[in-house]
């Protein structure tokens, strides 16, 4: 009988650092809000079938926020305003809230809820034509964008949720109980995965600690380069192989810490990859890494065409590779662009199952263009794990359930771990160079090329090179204070920065982002009790 094709779900689940380490507050709540709404929810889907197996990355940086969530240790503007009476909230506070609290997706979301719905208008007249609001607006418009953030099969199965959604306004005893579900639903994420993980259904793979782009933390000049010859490079080199590794080696850490194993998998932040960082990978104990099919295209010197999105040559788009560097060696494997991104970004206009079955049926076809008797091929399917569902209906639970019925009663598809396939078919195929790139156009040019992305590297380097300096300078400094000074530059090294200064992103939300930037490198300057330069009291987004 012919071996079923391997399938390998690779859920990447992410959020950038938003805590400010000097004044411990968390400057957004996005962990929070995806926290309730989506982290725990695939989790629960996947529980429901055990047959079923899966790999998700979890990135370190977001554990340790959902950690710190869990034990009710957040504050910030965000939880400030939320726990405000009515009648203490400011002038801005008001402001925020009109700003920030619509900011679901309209239809899919808060079109479920009338009042929500209702709010929004009133909201929309008010910014329009200057409609006066009641009091009552306020309570309202916090409980319903938390509660809207709140995955909706929780809220089905919760009576006292229930039975929010169904009142007419929110009292403070609602707000209450409203945060408490929160606070109840993050405490669940970290100890639902790893259990899924000790009975086997599910791998938990990790990335850098902050989640930079390794190969551009390596070297930005020659990486980027590479990955586009002719990009505009930042004015100063920044070349820091110390620094990657060191995210690397914290990450594995902090994975082993909550999850009482070490990761065999990383995922390398924004499938940025190179050459170069083969060894510092192999070196800390990483087995195998992911990116994209562009990469395999450009590191084999030609692309593998598509037809009707069928790959020309599926055999060797579908296998694992090895890699290798010095004495260090990996395995990697390239994600299906096409069905992955079908995931990510077309599935959700779909009825979920035609959708469900279309990427079944699209299995087939690849199966049956291997002619694979063995078992031996893979089609690993990586996607953001969290930012998709708020455009599918029901929060992607008719799609996901519809989707893993399907692969659940199908003997000629398995869907595996990447370890498992891994343990069952050692690569045999290898590369002799792994082009630098990323899962994006197979380049680097979100996140470096770009004046105010370029201006952003600069001030990175500058704060790094001021903070060695006065490392060596100051000798008897206090190493509480150098390592939250360290902290900052690698959190400041993230891609989410860098990703934002981007032109193709949206400038009202860049402002937030910038500043957040900005802060980390002047905390640094704050923590060596040096001036804080002039240039990062002015937004990058100026240049």
């Amino acid at each position: 009988m012919t071996a079923p094709l391997n399938v390998a779900f690779v859920w990447h689940m992410h959020q950038p650092y938003y805590r400010d380490l000097l004044s411990d507050r968390s400057m957004q709540p996005w962990t929070l809000l995806h926290g309730t709404k989506d982290y725990l929810h695939i989790a629960r889907v996947m529980e429901a079938f055990p047959t079923l197996h899966h790999t998700v990355n979890l990135v370190p940086s977001l554990v340790q926020q959902l950690a710190d969530h869990a034990a009710g240790q957040v504050s910030g503007p965000f939880v400030d305003v939320c726990r405000k009476p009515s009648h203490e909230l400011t002038d801005e506070d008001r402001q925020y809230i009109l700003r920030f609290f619509f900011s679901i997706n309209h239809d899919k979301v808060i079109a479920r809820y009338p009042p929500y719905l209702d709010l929004l208008g009133l909201r929309d007249r008010h910014l329009t034509q200057g409609e006066p609001l009641p009091e009552w607006f306020w309570p309202d418009a916090i409980g319903w964008f938390n509660l809207a953030w709140i995955d909706g099969t929780f809220i089905r199965q919760d009576p006292a949720l229930c039975a929010l959604a169904s009142k007419p306004h929110f009292d403070s005893a609602d707000l209450r109980l409203l945060f408490q579900r929160q606070t109840d639903i993050l405490a669940k994420v970290i100890p639902t995965y790893r259990d899924l993980q000790d009975r086997g259904q599910v791998e938990l793979s990790t990335s850098p600690y902050y989640h930079p782009v390794l190969p551009l933390v390596i070297d930005n000049h020659r990486e980027a380069w590479e990955a586009r010859p002719g990009v505009a490079l930042p004015a100063i080199h920044f070349h820091h192989p110390e620094d990657a590794a060191e995210q690397i080696r914290r990450a594995r850490s902090a994975h082993r810490e909550h999850f009482g194993q070490a990761p065999a998998g990383l995922w390398p932040s924004e499938g940025g990859v190179s050459q170069s960082l083969i060894y510092p990978v192999a070196r800390a104990g990483i087995r195998w890494i992911a990116s994209d099919e562009e990469i395999l295209n450009r590191s084999r010197g030609w692309s593998s065409r598509r037809f009707d999105g069928t790959v020309e040559d599926p055999a060797s788009l579908y296998s694992a590779y090895s890699l290798r560097d010095e004495d260090a060696e990996l395995s990697i494997i390239f994600r299906d662009r096409g069905l992955s991104d079908e995931i990510g970004f077309k599935y959700q206009a779909w009825e979920p199952g035609a959708a469900a079955q279309d990427l079944v049926n699209r299995l087939h076809g690849i199966r049956d263009a291997l002619g694979d008797a063995r078992g031996e091929h893979i089609v690993p399917l990586i996607l953001d794990g969290e930012n998709c569902w708020e455009f599918y209906d029901n929060n992607g639970e008719d799609f996901l359930v519809a989707l893993f019925e399907l692969l659940s009663g199908d003997d000629t598809l398995g869907c595996v771990t990447v370890s498992e396939y891994l343990d069952r078919h050692p690569p045999t195929r290898q590369l002799d160079r792994l082009a630098s790139g990323s899962w994006i156009g197979g380049t680097f040019d979100v996140w470096i090329g770009e004046m105010a992305q370029n201006v952003a590297w600069d001030y990175l380097a500058r704060a790094r090179e001021d903070l060695v300096r006065w490392q060596t300078e100051c000798e008897g400094a206090d190493m509480g204070v150098l390592e939250r000074a360290w902290e900052e530059i690698y959190i400041a090294e993230g891609s989410d920065w860098f990703w934002w200064y981007y032109s193709g992103n949206d400038p009202n939300l860049e402002r937030g982002f910038d500043a957040q930037f900005r802060k980390h490198l002047m905390n640094v300057y704050t923590l060596m009790g040096s001036p804080i330069p002039e240039h990062l009291t002015r937004p990058i987004l100026d240049h």
